[in-house]
């Protein structure tokens, strides 16, 4: 079974939904099961906001998520760069998708973050908020002047930003402002599916010259706009028009299965529902000509390499 990386997963949101319902243990019970199954090795668990939170429901679902975490003697939290590859059945890094819950204080708050070992942030989800601007906010804004001012001190963590949920004015706002430490964790190419939520090939190529990862996302709707080809062979055509504009080195996967978010597994790819059927992606791989080392690289490998610069 070949391992994998994923870059993005809403288990923080899955922690916390279960948590209101006074479920616990949700983590070890249930995500641990099915991303062995799947061949997962290291996951980015997010901890999602929409857009309505404040800094203390932020705080709360970190904090939900990492107690969780603690509490599994089988999932090892990545607080460096040496976590990694230490023995786990399970590597967790903790990212943030939208930080709407930040709108003061922006500086100690980046510092609290970055205390709480989160690696990886997006300023937004498809929301307007204080620091930016995601792809269904205003076209004409992008990232503000205390978008700026958290940038600059995730740069100064060596925290990575995310621009998957970005519009294409904050996009932009954070290349100008920001050489390195950006990727896309969970974005295919528009070129092939004209979504929003997807990356034009200039916007490829600018990830690619700052060194950056685009992970292609398994959500159908970011795979063909048809749903009969909404499959595990679109997801790698996408896969192969990367390949050529930016090349294997750059891609890696963010497959956001829905089961963690709210159960929707009929938004997924029609042949890939969930994590544990996630072995799939490798065999589709191999079938359409990916060589041994270049399937291990977008697995697992290109991922490591990338956090390993940055942590």
């Amino acid at each position: 079974m070949m391992k994998l990386f994923d870059f993005h997963g809403d288990i923080g949101y899955a922690i916390m939904k279960q948590r209101k319902c006074t479920i616990f243990n949700s983590l070890t019970n249930e995500q641990l099961p099915k991303r062995k199954a799947g061949g997962f090795s290291w996951v980015c668990m997010a901890s999602y906001f929409e857009g309505n939170e404040s800094w203390n429901d932020m705080q709360e679902m970190i904090l939900a998520l990492q107690e969780e975490i603690d509490q599994s003697f089988d999932i090892r939290l990545v607080k460096d760069k040496d976590d990694l590859t230490k023995e786990a059945l399970l590597h967790a890094i903790c990212t943030v998708e939208g930080m709407c819950g930040i709108q003061s204080d922006v500086e100690e708050k980046i510092d609290w973050l970055h205390d709480h070992h989160i690696k990886i942030a997006s300023f937004a989800w498809n929301d307007e908020n204080a620091l930016a601007t995601g792809v269904r906010g205003n076209s004409n804004r992008g990232l503000s002047e205390l978008g700026i001012q958290a940038l600059k001190r995730m740069q100064q963590h060596n925290m990575i930003i995310d621009v998957s949920h970005a519009n294409e004015k904050t996009f932009w706002d954070i290349m100008e402002n920001c050489n390195d430490k950006v990727m896309a964790t969970h974005s295919n190419a528009r070129a092939l599916c004209d979504h929003p939520r997807n990356l034009y090939d200039e916007q490829l190529f600018a990830l690619c010259d700052r060194g950056g990862l685009v992970s292609v996302v398994c959500a159908g709707a970011f795979v063909h706009p048809q749903r009969e080809h909404q499959t595990i062979a679109s997801l790698v055509h996408h896969m192969q028009y990367l390949k050529t504009k930016i090349g294997v080195a750059h891609i890696a996967l963010g497959l956001d299965f829905m089961d963690d978010y709210d159960g929707a597994t009929e938004t997924m790819l029609t042949d890939l529902k969930e994590p544990s059927n996630a072995q799939k992606i490798i065999q589709e791989m191999k079938t359409q000509g990916f060589s041994r080392q270049e399937i291990v690289d977008i697995a697992y490998g290109n991922a490591l390499r990338y956090l390993y610069s940055y942590l």
